[in-house]
């Protein structure tokens, strides 16, 4: 058997432990190029993949080898024989045509940098993404389409990513643009008759950094236009990294042949930062802006403060730290809690079914009917299953009542909901995160 054959093996011993997506992004394009009695050599596109495959899916790999094929060897990842270059000879070539974007007409903010961003569980994905292209692994993620909330890292990403390939290749031609800057300039175009001017300059640069495209859906001219800004320069083998609120599919009113264009890289997601996350987040900012933050203060802004906004979270600290100069005073808890005192959660708040239920639905973007529904899609089920769980932990009030709550359902479901989000949430920390971020918005 060769060892392509070999792979399909693997490939498909793995689909009953991962998903098709995971399969598809992260095992499909690994190759083995050596396999020797004690020891199989699989090589990897790039550094990124390297990291991440070894981290996440080698186990597996592994397992896959020594037990379903019997092939009792160590396994190895190396990356493909790709020597990196100087821009021009390593997967894109700067743009040729003449166009008004100089290294100060990027739009980048130069303190938006890889070094000023804190990484956690929460943007892991999205910044190994992005650090990848920024070192000029193009192509390989192209377009990058980053999902995520307001106010969580997404622009600040792009714009590292933008930073960097300034420094390693600067004769790149870069743009950053807001979906409404480039809106309005498209208008502006139309109006002054000037549209070969706007399109020469969207599609003759090397790499396009788009923010917010969700603010598209329903603006058909608009869409048209990025619609063939973004087939020339994919067909150009030019980088496109593209953010917005949600993924593509749940953009409302976004066309389907964009949508399907964005699903044609890698999709990467940036969630709510976990308290320890927000933690470092000021205590790097504090750095930044000298101030002398201690942790048990930034821990209280990380835990009491409503948002989980990381521009709301940096805000709070500019506001405490005016405040402390005001009034000549070190940065302390106390202070914290006369400075904030509108901001922070107020864990006072009397509870109720309707509240919990209303939170919930708000957080997970469902409607209250269809919690109390008997659907049993997961998108409805899990948050379900989470609601029972805080009735029960927040009210104390009893199965058959959480029962009746939604629709007549029978004690033992009920519990076994409850039981499910009590066994998970002892070994998922992400779960534990959710439930304290929801705990959080209840008593906003």
């Amino acid at each position: 058997m060769d060892n392509i054959k070999i792979w399909d093996e693997v490939l498909k011993e793995a689909s009953d432990k991962l998903s098709s997506q995971e399969i598809n992004t992260w095992l499909k394009p690994l190759k083995i190029i050596e396999l020797r009695g004690d020891l199989i050599i699989i090589s990897v596109p790039n550094r990124f993949y390297k990291t991440w495959v070894q981290d996440k899916y080698l186990k597996i790999i592994k397992d896959i080898f020594n037990n379903s094929l019997s092939i009792d060897a160590e396994v190895e990842l190396t990356i493909r024989n790709e020597q990196k270059k100087e821009a021009g000879s390593y997967n894109i070539t700067p743009s040729s045509n003449h166009i008004n974007i100089s290294s100060k007409g990027t739009n980048l903010n130069k303190q938006y940098t890889f070094d000023t961003f804190v990484v956690g569980g929460s943007n892991q994905f999205s910044h190994a993404a992005c650090l990848a292209v920024a070192e000029g692994y193009f192509h390989t993620y192209n377009p990058l389409f980053i999902y995520g909330g307001v106010g969580l890292g997404k622009t600040h990403l792009m714009h590292a990513v933008g930073n960097k390939l300034i420094q390693s290749y600067p004769k790149l031609k870069i743009l950053y643009i807001s979906s409404e800057n480039f809106t309005n300039e498209m208008i502006y175009s139309l109006k002054t008759k000037s549209m070969d001017e706007f399109r020469g300059k969207y599609r003759n640069i090397d790499v396009l950094l788009f923010d917010d495209v969700q603010f598209l859906a329903g603006k058909d001219r608009s869409t048209e236009e990025f619609f063939y800004t973004f087939n020339s320069l994919y067909d150009s083998q030019k980088q496109i990294i593209i953010t917005s609120d949600k993924t593509p599919n749940e953009i409302p009113s976004m066309e389907d042949r964009l949508k399907s264009r964005f699903a044609w890289g890698l999709i990467a997601d940036i969630q709510a930062p976990s308290t320890e996350e927000k933690t470092a987040i000021l205590m790097k900012r504090a750095e930044l802006m000298n101030l002398e933050l201690n942790k048990e203060v930034a821990l209280f802004i990380a835990e009491n403060l409503k948002s989980d906004n990381i521009r709301e979270l940096i805000g709070a600290l500019i506001r405490l730290s005016a405040f402390a100069s005001f009034h000549n005073e070190p940065l302390s808890t106390e202070l914290a809690k006369k400075s904030l005192d509108k901001f922070l959660i107020k864990k006072d708040k009397t509870l109720n079914p309707d509240i919990i239920i209303n939170t919930i639905t708000k957080f997970f973007n469902i409607k209250p009917a269809d919690l109390k529904s008997k659907k049993r899609t997961k998108s409805i089920s899990y948050p379900r299953q989470i609601c029972m769980y805080i009735l029960r932990e927040k009210l104390n009030i009893s199965l058959q009542e959480i029962g009746e709550i939604f629709g007549g359902r029978d004690h033992s479901t009920v519990l076994h909901s409850i039981g499910s989000i009590e066994k998970k949430i002892k070994n998922d920390s992400e779960l534990k995160e959710l439930i304290n971020n929801i705990y959080k918005h209840l008593y906003s």
